[in-house]
């Protein structure tokens, strides 16, 4: 089911007795449930009609008994049931034994007095399990999947502008790359950018550079920059940075690692004539790192990139063998990949 169409039948009081919300994109998710609490209850009607309910801690059994009730001072009863893992393949790490016939009794005949929501924060749901089939075949779906940087990009601007504020082309894509093109990440970020923006309604560059933290991984983006660009004094200073911020030494090396992996990768697979897409698929990385790999890939030889990965295993045999100063062996590193030719 469209999300947002679906989202608009909430607002406007239309329930359905039981609602499925898949997928894993949280800000969606939480939007979500706010939105079919304030279509289901009156704020005085929580306490006493309103039961969330999770099943790696509590049996289904409970959360039935609680929709089954009939509710008190009010029209209606909603009750919430997360991570549903028995619609799932995975195994409930409580190993709770939920009742699943009382669950296929009750989804036969819902009662008029009670919505039901299961939230599946998961990808796919396993389709091969008669419960699974009931609940798909039963309630109405809402989906909360991750969206595509695509459909994240045009979230976000709608959002923006629908707050009444600008943003700059700049600005933006320093955005979306310092949020990694997340949605819920982005979401969290957007409060502050608009309380500094102010009356002037403009969300600057700077300001995004300023206010929107950088993580590790991106950090490390930077640093492979420095790196391959042979700048040392660069690389160094920001690699003392990642120190004082207390990160470990093998750990970056170890994500440093990674992103040459890939930078390697996606030039062999970008020169034999796949695609972003294919690139992604045949990796099974997310689709926007690889988009900035290849950006970064394309600017340096191939050459260049293995004799840096090389360098990097290297590097990592002496961290995890003790071979020197563990701090310095980084530095070491870059000293010796800015000498080669």
């Amino acid at each position: 089911m469209n999300y947002a169409s679906e989202i608009a039948k909430l607002k406007q009081g239309k329930l359905a007795p039981v609602y499925l919300f898949l997928g894993t994109e949280s800000y969606l998710a939480d939007s979500a449930k706010q939105t079919l609490i304030d279509a289901v209850l009156k704020p005085d009607e929580m306490d006493l009609n309103f039961g969330n309910y999770d099943m790696e801690e509590v049996l289904v059994g409970v959360a039935l008994d609680d929709a089954e009730s009939v509710p008190f001072f009010g029209e209606k009863r909603l009750v919430i049931i997360d991570r549903p893992t028995f619609l799932t393949a995975e195994k409930n790490k409580q190993k709770l034994e939920h009742d699943l016939v009382w669950l296929e009794n009750y989804l036969k005949n819902p009662p008029e007095f009670t919505v039901l929501a299961f939230f599946a924060p998961y990808e796919k749901l396993d389709e091969r399990k008669k419960i699974t089939k009931l609940v798909k075949k039963v309630a109405t779906t809402i989906d909360v999947k991750a969206l595509s940087e695509k459909e994240t990009r045009a979230f976000l601007k709608d959002t923006i502008a629908n707050e009444g504020f600008q943003i700059s082309p700049e600005a933006f894509e320093l955005f979306i790359q310092l949020t990694d093109a997340k949605l819920s990440l982005a979401m969290g970020e957007l409060p502050k950018l608009f309380l500094f923006a102010g009356d002037s309604q403009t969300i600057t560059k700077q300001a995004v550079n300023d206010l929107v933290p950088k993580s590790l991984e991106q950090n490390i983006f930077a640093l492979v920059e420095y790196v391959l660009n042979k700048k040392v004094s660069d690389a160094l200073s920001l690699y003392q940075d990642l120190l004082l911020q207390k990160e470990d030494p093998i750990k970056i090396n170890a994500i440093l690692m990674t992103q040459f992996r890939l930078l390697v990768q996606v030039k062999i697979l970008e020169k034999k004539g796949y695609q972003q897409g294919d690139i992604a698929s045949a990796l099974k990385v997310h689709p926007y790192r690889v988009k900035l790999a290849i950006q970064q890939a394309r600017k340096f030889e191939e050459k260049g990139l293995k004799d840096a990965f090389h360098g990097l295993i290297e590097t990592e045999y002496r961290l995890k063998t003790g071979k020197g100063d563990k701090e310095m062996q980084f530095e070491l590193f870059v000293l010796q990949f800015s000498a080669l030719k």
